[in-house]
């Protein structure tokens, strides 16, 4: 697997998020679990045009040695995941991570178990900034929270 994730539109997200839980499939395979976990009924043509793109772009890796074809993940969730946030952040934040954050938490309904996550989050990021001497910071605004 690469060290940079792809650039995955939301459409091809959809895609990967069902070969992520699925862990291989057909393009079949795919479109019936799209069905079945939504109202959606996107042709069997579109999924495929989706899934080559992918393939296209590294993020699944094709079988062809099995018909139908046979696809799985050639990138981590996390991975794309993260690439996602990242420039999601930079968009709408202007790089800002800390501003994302208090909107989370003045906007979202987050339930106590959620915010108790986010603090022991917060109180180990800052745990290992005293360890590592606390200067270097990996894409935040330093003011978060």
């Amino acid at each position: 697997m690469g060290k940079h994730a792809p650039h995955i539109t939301a459409a091809e997200l959809r895609i990967m998020k069902v070969i992520w839980r699925m862990a291989s499939g057909t393009v079949h395979d795919v479109r019936d679990a799209i069905v079945s976990q939504s109202k959606e009924q996107p042709a069997y043509t579109t999924v495929m045009t989706l899934m080559n793109q992918l393939a296209g772009k590294g993020a699944l890796a094709v079988d062809r040695q099995r018909q139908p074809y046979v696809y799985r993940a050639a990138v981590r969730k996390e991975q794309v995941l993260s690439h996602r946030l990242k420039q999601f952040i930079q968009t709408v934040f202007d790089g800002q991570a800390g501003e994302l954050a208090l909107r989370l938490v003045e906007e979202c309904d987050l339930s106590p178990d959620d915010l108790k996550r986010i603090e022991a989050k917060i109180d180990d990021r800052e745990s290992s900034k005293k360890r590592s001497g606390g200067e270097h910071e990996a894409g935040g605004d330093g003011g978060a929270a």
